[in-house]
């Protein structure tokens, strides 16, 4: 049955492909089309809704004749599916409904999957599923995120709770190769990236997996990374993938060290003919950024904590809520609408209003009839003024709150509360008004976080428990035409490169290995020009490796890990690539030289090097001199400082974290009794020489100024997981590829003692983690912490603070499955011939591969590690 819609919506739609930049990387289409490599136009269907956001990522369906009201009885149902319940919105495309949900729930063999179903029947089409690994993500919040479609292609990016993220075939394709015809199939993985084990993605309790999106060439994702590098320091940070083959375009950042992970949306734009993509981040600050070079346009500071929702664009207007303190007094929450005109700082200069106290957590707005709509924490449905933020109308009072965001469509507002309770609203002279309510679920049965969406005249609503497919069987759709959106600038008024790109942005490579980079240029709107001719580029590095006058760089045959950075010059034009060398096993890392591989993800700002024979020398003279010497020397390593000021001056309360560490709160109240304290263990590290020298230069308050020494390493060198840092004592550190398997990984580790208590100890082969457990007393192999199911093993094991021991965690792939075996014993004593504890998994995909690396929780004490050897299994 084909759909009724007008004309014109295709025209609408043509200039739409136009305007939203969807050329990418290569020239805009002059013609408003973009076009396939064959050179055939495409068109995205206009009732599709390839997007959590939907088609033009604001919540808007253009499709007229939707019902109003419906029952889980079985008023105007089509189709319901039990066994597909969840928290993700879905998306439609290509007249399939894809969503992202859990797999096997409550079972040994539970993980992540992304459906496909037949959006007229219900039916499943194909699945692809996936473990979920080295997460603290509980199981009921599997399937946080939203798979996005590009229109394209037929192809969906779907990004799972622990960081594995996939380009998936959409359709089934048959393609010429070597002139044979070779037959793709949907639900394949075309490309993938473990971004926990490549960047340092958090994959944390809270589960707030980010939300893909697409524009034009590139798919983006943003979240809290710890990588390597300048970029070892947690941050809010957006990567650009090439959507094609996976390649990392750019990588941009925001400010360090964020309070919260952020699940915002970033949304692509056009603004007075610039092509943005807005950010909504971690670090309680709003962005533009150009979308395919990354550079920052504006910034908006809105709170100290993170922002959850989606921004909402109208025309050169950004708006949006936080529900946590405001960046000027001490209210919670705020609805805003920003200037996304203007450049530079916004906070002052671009803010259009904010309304305070109005806690916006999760909801994104849409605009209704020339206003905006939002529903704020305590369930309240709003309409805003937007050019003044005027309230208009009574505040609507829904059930409950809400995590899901409305839908505007037919005239009529859809949303769904946290409770499971449907409310049909329209807009009256007085505001809000109800048109239909109804319970779809209860409480009990789990939060409902999913939207709804519309595509076809049909109405999807995903629920804990199931799947609606919502509108009258048989009906015809119908849809308006979407209104003209925004046009980007032309390329041609602004000619001049302003901007040098190098691509990949990101490499890791094996000595021996060859990497071509591309220099591409861009004109100061972030528009591409053209790749620059080999004669014009002058490539350079800044670490080993030789890299050719076109942009061949080949890696140095040394076997140690290594970092480089190419560098390209086009006349003043800089851009600079980061590559990882990391040699094939076996590998050996004892931290005698006081250094941490640069190459390890998520490690030094985690970890420091130590001196373990000055930590127990001073530990006999004074255990207070023992802790001030780990403190402060992880503060100088982290910093880079060569002196400190500790006090309470700032935000950051420095004096109170320090004596929190080193447990003189209730001792040193004054600067009488702080001097008292540590005035004797300061002068036994000056005497060691840890440091040069130290002062109290505040006589009426509480100040202490210290200036690092020149001692270095001279003792038994060690990795030291700190205790000192507010979040990441409870993390994890990757060593390498993720194609590696069939490996051994040995640590010698060792765990102090605090208030009876010590901490958990690990190392990670192929995608688990074998784990020393200290209140616990005992090991265990395990792939999902979180999970009280999935595959793991345990044994009681005794250990004791302050003794070393050796752990040996040996993975191996097996007819299809993962054998995993594990053994520990005290360092120096002869290795046991029998294994500690052994697991076998029977569903190990993707865990064939994996990095090695290491895990601690670190929130009680310090844990140590030395020794660590990787080699390869001689099978």
């Amino acid at each position: 049955m084909k759909p009724r819609f007008l004309l014109s919506t295709l025209s609408t739609l043509a200039s739409l492909v136009a305007a939203t930049f969807l050329a990418g990387s290569s020239a805009l289409a002059q013609n408003g089309t973009a076009s396939k490599p064959g050179g055939d136009a495409w068109y995205a269907d206009p009732m599709d809704w390839p997007n959590w956001r939907g088609p033009e990522l604001n919540g808007v369906s253009r499709e007229k004749d939707l019902v109003a009201k419906w029952s889980p009885k079985g008023e105007n149902i089509i189709w319901k599916r039990n066994d597909l319940g969840g928290r993700s919105t879905p998306i439609c495309m290509r007249g399939k409904l894809y969503t992202i949900l859990r797999a096997n729930p409550d079972s040994d063999i539970e993980g992540e999957k992304v459906v496909c179903v037949d959006t007229a029947t219900g039916k499943t089409l194909w699945e692809n599923v996936f473990n979920v690994f080295l997460s603290d993500v509980p199981s009921p919040r599997v399937g946080w995120s939203s798979v996005v479609g590009d229109p394209e292609t037929g192809n969906v990016f779907a990004l799972g709770v622990c960081g594995y993220f996939q380009c998936i075939r959409g359709e089934t394709t048959t393609v010429e190769r070597d002139g044979k015809k070779v037959k793709l199939n949907a639900g394949e993985t075309i490309w993938s990236h473990s971004l926990a084990e490549e960047h340092g993605i958090i994959s944390a309790f809270g589960g707030r997996a980010a939300f893909p999106v697409i524009a034009g060439n590139l798919v983006y994702i943003s979240s809290v990374f710890v990588d390597w590098g300048e970029k070892g320091a947690p941050s809010q940070r957006i990567l650009a993938f090439d959507k094609r083959n996976g390649q990392v375009v750019w990588y941009g950042d925001t400010k360090p060290r964020p309070e919260d992970v952020s699940y915002s949306m970033p949304v692509p734009t056009v603004i007075n003919g610039q092509a943005m993509l807005v950010l909504a981040s971690g670090d309680g600050s709003i962005y533009g950024l150009q979308p395919r070079t990354g550079k920052q346009l504006w910034a908006y500071n809105a709170s100290p904590r993170g922002i959850q929702a989606t921004p909402l664009v109208i025309g050169s207007d950004v708006f949006i809520g936080q529900a946590e303190e405001n960046r000027d007094d001490s209210t919670m929450g705020a609805f805003f609408g920003i200037d996304a005109s203007k450049r530079g700082d916004l906070t002052s200069s671009g803010e259009l209003w904010r309304d305070k106290e109005i806690p916006v957590d999760k909801v994104s707005a849409i605009p209704v009839d020339g206003k905006i709509m939002v529903v704020d924490n305590g369930g309240n449905g709003l309409m805003f003024d937007p050019k003044n933020g005027k309230l208009f109308g009574q505040k609507k009072k829904l059930d409950t709150s809400c995590a899901a965001s409305p839908i505007l469509a037919d005239g009529k507002i859809y949303v769904c509360t946290h409770s499971g309770v449907w409310h049909t609203l329209e807009v009256g002279s007085e505001g809000l008004k109800e048109v239909y309510k109804q319970r779809l679920s209860r409480p009990e049965q789990g939060e409902t976080n999913a939207s709804p969406i519309v595509s076809h005249g049909r109405i999807y609503q995903q629920l804990p428990d199931c799947l609606y497919c919502i509108g009258r069987k048989g009906q015809e759709p119908q849809a308006d035409p979407r209104p003209a959106p925004p046009k980007e600038a032309a390329t041609d008024t602004q000619p001049t490169p302003d901007q040098l790109q190098i691509v990949p942005a990101e490499s890791i490579l094996r000595p021996g290995d060859q990497q071509e980079f591309t220099a591409r240029l861009y004109n100061a709107r972030g528009q591409y020009l053209r790749d620059a001719k080999p004669e014009e580029v002058k490539f350079s590095l800044t670490g080993p490796g030789t890299v050719d006058a076109k942009g061949e760089y080949v890696t140095p045959s040394d076997p140690k890990p290594a970092a480089t950075i190419v560098k390209a010059e086009v006349g003043s034009l800089k851009g600079t690539a980061r590559i990882r060398i990391v040699p094939d096993l076996n590998w050996k890392f004892d931290f005698n030289d006081g250094k941490i591989p640069v190459t390890w993800i998520g490690a030094r700002a985690r970890h420091v090097p130590a001196d373990y024979d000055l930590i127990k020398s001073l530990e006999k003279k004074s255990p207070l001199a023992r802790q001030l010497y780990i403190y402060l020397n992880s503060v100088f390593v982290n910093t880079g400082r060569p002196s400190l000021k500790v006090d309470n001056n700032t935000p950051q309360q420095t004096w109170t974290e320090m004596l929190r560490y080193l447990d003189l709160i209730e001792k040193a109240t004054s600067p009488e009794k702080a001097k008292a304290e540590l005035d004797p263990a300061l002068k036994i590290l000056a005497d060691e020489k840890v440091i040069a020298k130290w002062g109290w230069p505040n006589k009426k308050g509480i100040e202490l100024t210290v200036e690092r020494g020149p001692r270095k390493i001279t003792g038994n060198g060690v990795l030291l997981k700190i205790t000192t840092i507010p979040r990441g004592a409870r993390s994890q550190t990757w060593f390498g590829q993720t194609d590696l398997h069939d490996y051994t990984i040995q640590s010698d580790v060792s765990g102090a003692m605090r208030n009876g208590r010590l901490p958990d100890i690990g190392v990670i082969g192929q995608r688990y983690s074998m784990v020393l457990m200290g209140d616990s007393q005992k090991v265990e192999i395990r792939t999902w912490p979180a999970h009280d199911y999935r595959m793991r093993k345990s044994v009681p094991f005794k250990w004791k603070p302050e003794i070393w021991y050796t752990m040996k965690f040996d993975s191996e792939d097996k007819d299809g499955k993962v054998v995993l075996k594990g053994k520990v014993w005290p360092r120096g004593e002869k290795e046991p011939d029998q294994w500690t504890v052994e697991v076998t998994d029977p569903s190990p995909h993707p865990n064939l591969t994996g990095s090695p690396g290491i895990f601690g929780d670190s929130q009680i004490t310090e844990i140590f590690y030395d020794n660590i050897l990787v080699t390869k299994n001689a099978r």
